[in-house]
């Protein structure tokens, strides 16, 4: 089965963009995180369902 674009596509479902930051080094897993009260508000909707029936084709397409 192929499915061209279907990265592309669960990108979209999760609103990942340009805009989306990221952190070149991960959160330690020691260290407890907690809710940025005084941080910007998110302004993302994105489609939870759709984002993983996404992932979980691409599971299957992997496993063939």
């Amino acid at each position: 089965m192929y499915q061209p674009y279907l990265i592309t596509q669960i990108l979209e479902a999760i609103d990942f963009n340009e805009k989306t930051k990221d952190e070149i080094t991960p959160a330690l897993a020691s260290k407890i995180l907690f809710q940025d009260i005084k941080g910007d508000q998110t302004h993302s909707d994105w489609e939870y369902a759709r984002g993983i029936i996404h992932l979980n084709v691409l599971e299957n397409i992997n496993k063939a």
